[in-house]
């Protein structure tokens, strides 16, 4: 038995700990876009055989109604195979690398149940069109870094990526609480707009008024003199 194919078979304790992690990512970033979650609906009971190179690792994608499994075994017949290199692989989830460009190049490699495997290849890419994650992974990680331990092969990226979901999820937050003060600020200008506008009205009002009662005035005099 060649050593792949016994680590495939018997994982270790760091292989569990890095499926694991891989899993809770994973379903964070799916949890980011509800669009996606709907999505896994029409894919539930898939299963994806994964092959990683640099480093090797063999693993098992099932996707269910609420999320993605991450498992050394299969859970169920495979459909679907998808092999590359980790950084390539990880690069295109996060969005910084389409799908289409990704296969294109030879970076990924997707085949079986023709239609499953469009339905999955839609998910990616409309996943990755949709994605504020490479957006807000642009402007708040140095990516050359991360580039870097994807190519030496330092599963420290693993670490690195877990806190980027809540993160991203803070800054929506806190995006949200801008934009509603920002309304709220709309808003009162809006109303001090309108306030202003009616004094002004009031006031031609008023100046009108007292043009017409000096008017008036001056005319009375005159008759007065007149008379």
């Amino acid at each position: 038995m060649g050593s792949q194919q016994y680590q495939q078979q018997h994982p270790s304790s760091l292989a569990y700990f890095w499926l694991n992690s891989l899993e809770s990512l994973l379903n964070a970033f799916v949890e980011l876009d509800p669009t996606t979650r709907h999505q896994l609906v029409q894919l539930e009971g898939i299963v994806v055989r994964v092959k990683t190179f640099a480093p090797y690792q063999v693993f098992y994608l099932l996707f269910t109604s609420h999320g993605i499994e991450v498992s050394p075994q299969p859970q169920g017949e495979v459909q679907i195979r998808l092999s590359g290199k980790v950084r390539d692989l990880v690069w295109t989830f996060l969005g910084l690398e389409s799908e289409q460009y990704a296969e294109s190049k030879g970076h990924l490699h997707l085949w079986g149940d023709n239609t499953l495997l469009q339905q999955l290849r839609g998910l990616l890419q409309e996943f990755n069109i949709r994605s504020a994650i490479a957006h807000w992974l642009k402007s708040h990680l140095p990516l050359n870094a991360l580039w870097h331990k994807l190519t030496e092969q330092d599963l420290s990226w693993l670490r690195d990526l877990q806190p980027i979901p809540e993160l991203i999820k803070q800054t929506r937050q806190e995006i949200a609480v801008l934009n509603s003060e920002l309304q709220q600020q709309k808003q009162q200008i809006n109303e001090l707009q309108s306030l202003v506008k009616q004094q002004l009205s009031y006031s031609q009002s008023l100046l009108k008024l007292s043009i017409a009662l000096i008017v008036l005035s001056s005319s009375l005099i005159i008759l007065n003199f007149i008379h």
